[in-house]
């Protein structure tokens, strides 16, 4: 079974646990990258990478892939204004 997030950019196979007990990612996101790079140095027996041109193919267990909907997130009128209120607050602090 195979799910794609994005074609372009990401791919994540899925193998049935008789098959395989690891997934296979491919990516060129750079910081998905760098995402599978770092845990290839904190476990590198469970994670093995491969890097062509800016590229990486990644395999790791299959109980580390996640499958989720987006977050549905309605704000109403006030809050929008309550969190560009704090936006400016945070830019004019950080400016000075």
């Amino acid at each position: 079974m195979s799910y794609s997030i994005n074609e372009q950019e990401t791919t994540i196979n899925v193998f049935p646990k008789a098959v395989s007990d690891k997934a296979e990612i491919f990516t060129c996101i750079p910081t998905m990258i760098d995402r599978m790079r770092k845990l290839a140095k904190e476990y590198p027996s469970e994670v093995c990478i491969r890097e062509e041109d800016s590229a990486l193919f990644c395999t790791v267990p299959i109980g580390w892939v996640k499958v989720a909907p987006k977050r549905k997130c309605t704000l109403t009128e006030e809050q929008k204004a309550a969190n560009a209120a704090r936006l400016a607050a945070y830019r004019e602090v950080k400016q000075t």
